[in-house]
């Protein structure tokens, strides 16, 4: 991997995702689309074969897969920031709710289906939680496309898919058994007391010392400072850094200064790093998996199940229990379809633990990614109708 081409990929990749953004504009849809067609185009010209690794390096790649991390972080930092934390407190109860109904839908229907299509009863757990898993970054980003993040829906959606992901690990432990379900609900406890309580406590400290400095954009760094840490937290509890960031963005959200620098801060994300997560998605889609009997038929029982079963637990838990009127109710419940980025890490965690039979280890990744790309493509066109 030539330093040289690691540039070429990234500089091409930036233009053309701004260039995709514009024509999905143009047409009509978000504008992220763009940005995962030009991934998908470039990932298969060189699962095809078309274009030499060594020029395009986007599969196995270290650097811009850490670009791309740094992406969904920064995604899910912007995202934090921009709600109102008043609006969480408002509606955390109907929060809870939605996640957990929102996992148990999706967990018990996709192993009875498939326990009763051959797959062992680890593998047919492991296809319920990727079924549970949500995509904050893509809803956070439509959200903000919609202008509908700092709404009721948008503070649910958020929330209810933070706790997703929190339920979703502790279900991958039960079932991998490599660890303790009692510890990790210590961690999860005790990251939330040390980001959460201690962090609104003494964020306007830390600015203030940021303040004193009499140096350039001392705040900003102070700021981004912040994220990193809470991420390195949360990747180090729990393997997944988005949700450190996700609680960094929160805390700042509660300062002025934060608000300042939400626009300094957009610059770097939506010019830079969040396209080049969008890409690196799109580009792991392999359109030979549409040439696989079985990763199709196990992609179809993943999207019928999982985008039925998820719309129809956050549906509920918005109308009955939250007491929401039907269009809100609707509205919540789109906001469940994406998967992306949690639905692969459960995946892979999976595989690495052999609980996945290595016969089926190449189904289930292509029907994950066919599951993937589904609802990302659905997702535009439901937001479109519902938030109208």
């Amino acid at each position: 991997m030539e330093l040289s081409w690691v540039l070429f990929t990234i500089g091409i990749f930036l233009i053309l995702g701004k260039i995709g953004n514009e024509i999905m504009w143009r047409i009509g849809l978000p504008s992220v689309f763009g940005e995962l067609l030009v991934g998908i185009i470039f990932g298969n010209l060189l699962f095809f074969g078309i274009i030499d690794p060594k020029y395009i390096t986007i599969h196995e790649n270290e650097v811009f897969s850490f670009l791309s991390t740094l992406g969904i972080m920064f995604l899910l930092f912007l995202s934090g920031l921009e709600i109102d934390i008043h609006k969480i407190k408002k509606t955390e109860g109907i929060s809870i709710i939605t996640a957990l109904l929102g996992v148990v839908f999706p967990l018990i229907l996709g192993y009875i289906i498939l326990s009763n299509f051959g797959y062992t009863s680890k593998e047919s757990v492991i296809g319920g939680v990727i079924l549970t898993a949500t995509s904050i970054g893509i809803t956070t980003r439509l959200l903000m496309d919609l202008n509908v993040l700092k709404t009721d829906v948008g503070a649910v959606a958020i929330s209810a898919s933070i706790i997703d992901d929190f339920l979703g690990i502790i279900l991958l432990i039960v079932v991998i058994g490599s660890g303790n379900l009692f510890e990790i609900a210590g961690k999860i406890i005790l990251f939330f007391i040390l980001t959460g309580y201690l962090g609104f406590k003494l964020i306007k400290k830390y600015i203030n010392l940021a303040e004193k400095l009499h140096i350039e954009k001392s705040v900003l760094s102070f700021t981004l400072g912040l994220m990193f840490l809470f991420s390195f937290l949360s990747q180090n509890w729990f393997d997944v850094a988005i949700e450190g960031a996700f609680m960094a963005g929160l805390i700042l959200s509660k300062t002025s200064e934060g608000k300042m620098l939400s626009k300094e801060l957009k610059s770097i994300g939506n010019s830079f790093l969040i396209p080049l997560f969008f890409i690196y998605t799109g580009a792991k889609l392999n359109l030979y998996a549409f040439l696989n009997f079985d990763a199709l038929f196990l992609s179809a029982i993943f999207i019928i199940v999982g985008v039925f079963s998820k719309f129809l637990g956050w549906g509920i838990g918005a109308k009955v229990f939250g007491k929401w009127n039907l269009k809100e109710a609707l509205q919540l419940a789109s906001t469940s379809v994406p998967r992306a980025e949690i639905a692969l890490i459960n995946l892979m965690i999976a595989v690495t633990a052999g609980i996945i039979l290595e016969k089926n280890i190449s189904t289930f990744i292509a029907a994950t990614l066919i599951f993937i790309m589904f609802t990302i493509i659905l997702t535009p066109f439901l937001f479109k109708k519902v938030f109208r």
